[in-house]
Protein backbone atom coordinates (compact mmCIF):
# COMPACT_ATOMS: atom_id res chain seq x y z
CA UNK A 1 0.00 0.00 0.00
CA UNK A 2 1.31 3.67 -0.69
CA UNK A 3 0.23 6.91 0.57
CA UNK A 4 -0.99 9.66 -1.28
CA UNK A 5 1.44 11.94 1.22
CA UNK A 6 4.45 9.41 -0.56
CA UNK A 7 3.56 10.42 -3.88
CA UNK A 8 3.37 14.49 -2.78
CA UNK A 9 6.91 13.78 -1.48
CA UNK A 10 8.52 13.02 -4.46
CA UNK A 11 6.30 15.63 -6.52
CA UNK A 12 7.35 18.40 -4.11
CA UNK A 13 11.36 17.14 -5.25
CA UNK A 14 10.86 18.07 -8.86
CA UNK A 15 8.14 20.67 -8.29
CA UNK A 16 8.07 22.61 -5.09
CA UNK A 17 5.45 24.17 -4.55
CA UNK A 18 7.45 27.49 -3.60
CA UNK A 19 8.08 27.59 -6.79
CA UNK A 20 4.37 28.44 -8.38
CA UNK A 21 3.38 31.69 -9.04
CA UNK A 22 1.94 33.79 -6.08
CA UNK A 23 -1.78 33.35 -5.27
CA UNK A 24 -1.58 29.74 -7.65
CA UNK A 25 -3.56 27.39 -5.53
CA UNK A 26 -1.28 24.24 -6.34
CA UNK A 27 -0.87 21.59 -4.44
CA UNK A 28 -3.56 19.35 -2.34
CA UNK A 29 -7.09 20.03 -3.63
CA UNK A 30 -9.16 17.90 -2.23
CA UNK A 31 -9.05 14.23 -0.22
CA UNK A 32 -6.81 13.40 2.97
CA UNK A 33 -2.98 13.21 1.97
CA UNK A 34 -2.92 10.13 4.48
CA UNK A 35 -5.00 7.69 2.74
CA UNK A 36 -3.93 5.24 0.40
CA UNK A 37 -3.22 4.95 -3.18
CA UNK A 38 -3.35 2.09 -5.73
CA UNK A 39 -4.85 3.69 -8.79
CA UNK A 40 -3.38 6.86 -10.40
CA UNK A 41 -4.27 9.24 -13.14
CA UNK A 42 -2.72 12.31 -14.72
CA UNK A 43 -4.89 14.95 -16.31
CA UNK A 44 -4.61 18.40 -17.65
CA UNK A 45 -8.04 19.60 -16.31
CA UNK A 46 -10.52 17.90 -13.71
CA UNK A 47 -13.64 18.13 -15.36
CA UNK A 48 -16.33 16.32 -14.67
CA UNK A 49 -15.85 14.00 -17.45
CA UNK A 50 -12.65 13.44 -16.29
CA UNK A 51 -13.80 12.62 -13.07
CA UNK A 52 -16.23 10.35 -14.48
CA UNK A 53 -13.31 8.61 -15.76
CA UNK A 54 -11.70 8.10 -12.74
CA UNK A 55 -14.38 6.93 -11.15
CA UNK A 56 -15.29 4.04 -14.05
CA UNK A 57 -11.51 3.21 -13.57
CA UNK A 58 -11.42 3.09 -9.43
CA UNK A 59 -8.92 5.73 -9.55
CA UNK A 60 -8.16 7.19 -6.05
CA UNK A 61 -5.56 10.11 -6.95
CA UNK A 62 -5.85 12.50 -9.73
CA UNK A 63 -3.17 14.55 -10.46
CA UNK A 64 -3.61 17.62 -12.72
CA UNK A 65 -1.77 20.50 -14.10
CA UNK A 66 -4.81 23.22 -13.58
CA UNK A 67 -5.89 23.59 -9.84
CA UNK A 68 -9.48 21.81 -9.89
CA UNK A 69 -9.96 24.99 -7.24
CA UNK A 70 -9.07 28.30 -8.50
CA UNK A 71 -11.23 30.15 -6.47
CA UNK A 72 -12.93 29.38 -3.13
CA UNK A 73 -16.32 27.57 -3.35
CA UNK A 74 -19.05 29.99 -1.32
CA UNK A 75 -21.05 26.73 -1.20
CA UNK A 76 -21.51 22.99 -2.37
CA UNK A 77 -25.06 23.54 -4.04
CA UNK A 78 -24.87 20.69 -6.16
CA UNK A 79 -27.43 22.11 -8.87
CA UNK A 80 -24.41 23.65 -9.70
CA UNK A 81 -22.12 21.25 -12.30
CA UNK A 82 -19.12 22.08 -10.91
CA UNK A 83 -19.91 22.42 -7.15
CA UNK A 84 -21.37 18.57 -7.86
CA UNK A 85 -18.17 17.30 -9.35
CA UNK A 86 -16.77 18.48 -5.86
CA UNK A 87 -19.22 16.18 -4.57
CA UNK A 88 -18.30 13.18 -6.75
CA UNK A 89 -14.63 13.63 -5.89
CA UNK A 90 -15.61 13.23 -2.23
CA UNK A 91 -17.82 10.40 -2.68
CA UNK A 92 -15.77 8.30 -3.47
CA UNK A 93 -13.05 8.73 -2.46
CA UNK A 94 -10.64 10.35 -4.47
CA UNK A 95 -7.92 12.66 -4.12
CA UNK A 96 -6.90 15.69 -6.25
CA UNK A 97 -3.10 17.42 -5.96
CA UNK A 98 -2.23 19.68 -8.63
CA UNK A 99 0.89 21.15 -10.20
CA UNK A 100 0.29 24.40 -12.09
CA UNK A 101 3.27 26.96 -12.71
CA UNK A 102 5.58 25.39 -10.45
CA UNK A 103 5.04 23.01 -13.35
CA UNK A 104 6.51 25.38 -15.65
CA UNK A 105 8.84 26.82 -13.60
CA UNK A 106 10.55 23.39 -12.39
CA UNK A 107 14.06 22.65 -13.84
CA UNK A 108 12.15 19.64 -16.19
CA UNK A 109 8.59 20.87 -16.37
CA UNK A 110 6.32 22.47 -18.50
CA UNK A 111 8.45 25.18 -20.16
CA UNK A 112 11.27 22.35 -20.76
CA UNK A 113 8.99 19.66 -22.34
CA UNK A 114 7.49 21.95 -24.71
CA UNK A 115 10.65 23.63 -25.56
CA UNK A 116 11.69 19.84 -26.77
CA UNK A 117 8.88 19.13 -28.16
CA UNK A 118 9.62 22.28 -30.65
CA UNK A 119 12.73 20.29 -31.20
CA UNK A 120 14.55 23.73 -29.98
CA UNK A 121 18.35 23.45 -29.51
CA UNK A 122 20.74 25.32 -26.84
CA UNK A 123 17.53 25.77 -24.51
CA UNK A 124 18.22 28.64 -21.73
CA UNK A 125 15.44 29.90 -19.40
CA UNK A 126 13.68 32.54 -20.16
CA UNK A 127 11.31 35.01 -18.56
CA UNK A 128 12.89 35.44 -14.77
CA UNK A 129 10.88 36.05 -11.97
CA UNK A 130 12.43 38.34 -9.37
CA UNK A 131 14.24 35.00 -7.74
CA UNK A 132 15.91 34.40 -11.36
CA UNK A 133 13.64 31.49 -12.07
CA UNK A 134 12.11 31.10 -15.29
CA UNK A 135 8.88 30.54 -16.69
CA UNK A 136 9.43 29.49 -20.09
CA UNK A 137 12.28 28.96 -22.30
CA UNK A 138 14.20 30.26 -25.29
CA UNK A 139 16.29 28.32 -28.37
CA UNK A 140 17.09 28.20 -31.71
CA UNK A 141 15.76 26.51 -34.58
CA UNK A 142 17.82 23.34 -36.47
CA UNK A 143 17.29 25.75 -39.66
CA UNK A 144 15.73 28.88 -40.24
CA UNK A 145 11.74 29.24 -41.32
CA UNK A 146 9.75 32.00 -42.76
CA UNK A 147 7.10 32.85 -40.70
CA UNK A 148 4.58 31.47 -42.49
CA UNK A 149 6.29 28.14 -42.51
CA UNK A 150 6.71 28.72 -38.95
CA UNK A 151 3.09 28.38 -37.56
CA UNK A 152 3.00 25.19 -39.71
CA UNK A 153 5.85 23.77 -37.74
CA UNK A 154 4.40 24.82 -34.98
CA UNK A 155 1.47 23.38 -35.42
CA UNK A 156 3.04 19.80 -36.01
CA UNK A 157 5.05 19.54 -33.48
CA UNK A 158 2.76 20.34 -30.82
CA UNK A 159 0.12 18.10 -32.49
CA UNK A 160 -2.99 20.72 -32.80
CA UNK A 161 -4.99 21.36 -35.61
CA UNK A 162 -5.19 24.78 -35.25
CA UNK A 163 -2.86 27.42 -34.46
CA UNK A 164 -2.57 31.34 -35.16
CA UNK A 165 0.26 33.12 -36.55
CA UNK A 166 0.26 37.21 -35.32
CA UNK A 167 2.76 38.95 -37.70
CA UNK A 168 4.16 42.32 -39.45
CA UNK A 169 5.35 39.72 -41.98
CA UNK A 170 5.13 36.60 -43.21
CA UNK A 171 8.36 35.93 -44.45
CA UNK A 172 9.93 37.18 -41.79
CA UNK A 173 12.77 34.78 -41.16
CA UNK A 174 12.65 32.89 -37.71
CA UNK A 175 15.54 30.90 -35.89
CA UNK A 176 15.83 32.46 -32.64
CA UNK A 177 12.38 31.32 -30.59
CA UNK A 178 10.93 31.93 -26.95
CA UNK A 179 7.47 30.45 -25.55
CA UNK A 180 6.09 30.62 -22.10
CA UNK A 181 3.03 27.29 -21.81
CA UNK A 182 -0.84 28.04 -21.58
CA UNK A 183 -1.60 31.91 -21.38
CA UNK A 184 1.82 33.77 -21.50
CA UNK A 185 0.43 37.07 -23.11
CA UNK A 186 1.95 39.16 -20.58
CA UNK A 187 5.47 38.08 -21.09
CA UNK A 188 5.59 38.92 -25.38
CA UNK A 189 7.53 42.44 -24.23
CA UNK A 190 10.22 39.96 -22.73
CA UNK A 191 10.61 38.71 -26.09
CA UNK A 192 11.10 42.01 -27.75
CA UNK A 193 13.75 42.88 -25.24
CA UNK A 194 15.44 39.61 -25.86
CA UNK A 195 16.08 40.07 -29.26
CA UNK A 196 14.04 36.87 -30.30
CA UNK A 197 12.61 36.39 -33.79
CA UNK A 198 9.39 34.69 -32.74
CA UNK A 199 7.75 33.91 -29.65
CA UNK A 200 5.35 31.18 -29.14
CA UNK A 201 2.41 30.99 -26.37
CA UNK A 202 -1.33 30.48 -26.14
CA UNK A 203 -4.33 32.80 -25.52
CA UNK A 204 -3.27 35.66 -27.44
CA UNK A 205 -5.30 38.79 -27.02
CA UNK A 206 -7.01 40.86 -29.84
CA UNK A 207 -5.70 43.60 -28.98
CA UNK A 208 -2.64 42.27 -27.46
CA UNK A 209 -1.74 40.88 -31.19
CA UNK A 210 -2.19 44.36 -32.34
CA UNK A 211 0.68 45.78 -29.88
CA UNK A 212 2.87 42.39 -31.28
CA UNK A 213 2.49 43.75 -34.73
CA UNK A 214 3.34 47.28 -33.50
CA UNK A 215 6.84 46.07 -31.99
CA UNK A 216 7.94 44.19 -35.04
CA UNK A 217 7.00 40.32 -33.14
CA UNK A 218 6.00 37.51 -34.70
CA UNK A 219 4.04 34.91 -32.42
CA UNK A 220 2.28 31.71 -32.93
CA UNK A 221 -0.24 30.58 -30.47
CA UNK A 222 -1.18 26.96 -30.84
CA UNK A 223 -4.13 27.75 -28.01
CA UNK A 224 -3.72 26.88 -24.29
CA UNK A 225 -4.44 22.59 -24.57
CA UNK A 226 -0.66 22.27 -25.95
CA UNK A 227 -0.22 21.87 -22.02
CA UNK A 228 -1.76 18.59 -22.50
CA UNK A 229 2.03 17.58 -22.84
CA UNK A 230 1.78 17.30 -18.89
CA UNK A 231 -0.43 14.34 -18.66
CA UNK A 232 1.77 12.12 -20.36
CA UNK A 233 5.37 13.67 -18.85
CA UNK A 234 4.26 13.35 -15.35
CA UNK A 235 2.93 9.43 -16.06
CA UNK A 236 6.10 8.75 -17.59
CA UNK A 237 7.80 10.36 -14.43
CA UNK A 238 5.70 8.48 -12.17
CA UNK A 239 6.59 5.21 -13.84
CA UNK A 240 10.31 6.23 -13.59
CA UNK A 241 10.23 6.59 -10.19
CA UNK A 242 8.02 3.46 -9.36
CA UNK A 243 10.74 0.62 -8.99
CA UNK A 244 13.08 2.75 -6.73
CA UNK A 245 10.19 3.55 -4.59
CA UNK A 246 8.28 0.48 -4.13
CA UNK A 247 4.92 2.52 -5.11
CA UNK A 248 1.92 -0.46 -5.09
CA UNK A 249 0.61 1.53 -7.26
CA UNK A 250 -0.63 1.80 -11.09
CA UNK A 251 -0.32 5.07 -13.39
CA UNK A 252 -3.02 5.91 -16.18
CA UNK A 253 -3.07 8.44 -18.39
CA UNK A 254 -6.61 10.41 -19.15
CA UNK A 255 -7.69 9.13 -21.95
CA UNK A 256 -10.90 12.61 -21.89
CA UNK A 257 -10.05 15.15 -23.72
CA UNK A 258 -10.44 18.67 -22.13
CA UNK A 259 -9.82 21.19 -25.06
CA UNK A 260 -13.30 23.64 -25.00
CA UNK A 261 -13.39 24.55 -28.76
CA UNK A 262 -13.68 22.75 -31.90
CA UNK A 263 -11.84 24.07 -34.54
CA UNK A 264 -13.87 24.19 -37.62
CA UNK A 265 -12.66 24.88 -41.26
Amino acid sequence: MTKVQNIIDQLQEFFPEDLAVQGDPVGMQIGDPNAYTKRIMTTLDVRPEVVQEAIAKHVDLIISHHPVMFRPAKNLNFADPQLRMYGEIIKHGIAVYSIHTNSDKAVNGSSQWEAEALGLQDINPFCLDQDGIAIGRRGELAQTLSAYDFAYYVKDKLQVDFVRLITPNKQAMIKKVGLVCGDGNKFWPEAVKAGLDAYVTGDVYYHTGHDMIANGLTVVDPGHYTEKLFKDKLAELLKKWQPALNWDVQILVSQVSTDPFQNLS
